[in-house]
């Protein structure tokens, strides 16, 4: 039996009521925010929200000590220099990110160096990451893409025999879980995007470990290279850093503050951070009734003994059976009112076939730090050829889940999903 016309062919779209918003906003956010207004004639810039926000943060994860900066690319640069690399260092990684789970990197003139991954979970193998250490090999910075946490157990074993730090980039992974442990300190230290993630700060994020030195470091350098003392805690009042806990200009450094109006949203935030991934784990568990027996889907594999935090539900789409492309499948499954379709993920690119490292367009012409001060080649991205992600990742599709879906909601998008994948899977022209 033919399927209902579809509305990007000028039928009627699946769904025409729009969806709630993203995140969802209230009071306890206009009156976090009222405090430090009314605390500003006098304690404007104390960072009292901060610290506030910072505390309540490293108790939810059993973290020793958090760090709250400008932005998850904030998180990870301070992280990267709290490991503290020398020039052409490498630090191992994804290549299927953001560029901010890199930019710390290279902002540290070190080396990302790239690992395939499992085309199962969408996350990094750890046997390719084995393959690839070198003895520049300075660390290993794991992303749990889309909210799947990361096979840690793997990683650690190999990291410890090797005596590397490990990295968490926990951007996407809000309250995910592996083996029971919330990610971001399962390694020596964890990094959070608190921007347009599950838990909202408008622009924001978050260090977090249990290391005391990690801590002081990363730390001190998002605060222009301070030398923090031996007092700094999780509880750490930045009102004392103001007032000589710290030693400044002590090492390179950055500056990536948080401010209290974004902590105060925060705070707010963490009061129904739990229930917004809930909201996500149920649209999943709906999704994941219906998308897998979709002709040419895969849905992305999380292990029974983990939990994703499922900032994104992905998918892949085999062009040859499905019958339509992940590019043109998304933009069909929009026409139907199903706005948060979209794929393929990072334009179906792999990190290593963009400019900055294809062309190399880092420091005016120099091509440092891929090439030396002398002229000799550290790293060449133009050789680099890996299978599963190349073969992969233009597949890749996903909806940009919302923290106010409801149960019709995730029914309504699985079945705008199901209505496009049976129209051309009974092979109308694409």
């Amino acid at each position: 039996m033919a399927t209902a016309k579809l509305a990007i062919e000028g039928g009627t779209p699946l769904r025409t009521q729009p969806f709630g918003p993203k995140w969802i906003f209230g009071e306890e956010e206009r009156r976090q925010l009222m405090e430090v207004m009314d605390n500003a004639p006098t304690g404007w810039r104390s960072q009292f929200k901060v610290k506030a926000f910072a505390d309540a943060f490293a108790t939810m994860h059993g973290a020793s000590y958090a760090v709250a900066t400008t932005s998850g690319t904030g998180a990870i640069h301070a992280a990267v220099a709290a490991i503290n690399p020398e020039p052409g260092d490498e630090i191992i990684t994804t290549p299927t990110t953001d560029i901010g789970s890199v930019l710390g990197i290279l902002l540290h003139n070190a080396i990302p160096v790239f690992a395939d991954w499992d085309p199962d979970t969408f996350n990094s193998d750890p046997a390719d990451i084995e393959r690839r250490i070198t003895s520049r090999t300075r660390a290993i910075l794991v992303v749990h893409l889309y909210g799947n946490p990361c096979d840690m157990d793997a990683i650690l074993e190999i990291a410890r025999a090797h005596q590397l730090p490990v990295i968490e980039d926990c951007s996407q992974a809000h309250l995910a879980e592996y083996r029971s442990r919330k990610v971001g300190v399962i390694g020596d230290i964890g990094c959070f995007s608190l921007g347009g993630k599950t838990l909202t700060t408008d622009q924001g994020g978050m260090i977090i470990t249990n290391n005391e030195e990690l801590a002081r470091r990363a730390m001190g350098f998002s605060r222009k290279g301070a030398e923090m003392d031996s007092a700094l805690r999780s509880s750490l009042a930045p009102t004392s850093y103001q007032h000589g806990s710290a030693r400044g200009y002590a090492f390179l450094g950055d500056f990536h503050p948080m401010t209290d109006l974004n902590a105060a949203v925060g705070l707010a935030q963490l009061g129904r951070w739990e229930e917004a991934v809930r909201v996500r784990r149920q649209t999943a568990a709906i999704l994941d009734e219906m998308v897998p027996h979709l002709p040419g889907f895969k849905i992305q594999k999380v292990q029974p003994h983990d939990r994703s935090g499922y900032y994104l539900y992905a998918y892949t789409v085999d062009k040859a059976e499905a019958g339509v492309s992940s590019e043109r499948f998304a933009e069909a499954v929009r026409a139907e009112g199903i706005p948060d379709c979209l794929g393929p993920y990072i334009q179906g690119r792999p990190l290593y076939r963009y400019p900055i490292f294809a062309e190399e367009q880092t420091y005016g012409q120099s091509r440092y730090p891929f090439v030396d001060e002398e002229g000799r080649r550290r790293i060449d991205y133009s050789t680099l050829h890996l299978p599963h992600i190349e073969r992969e990742l233009p597949k890749t599709g996903f909806i940009l889940l919302r923290n106010s879906y409801t149960e019709q909601d995730a029914k309504d998008i699985g079945a705008a999903m199901r209505k496009v994948a049976e129209h051309y899977s009974e092979g109308s022209p694409f």
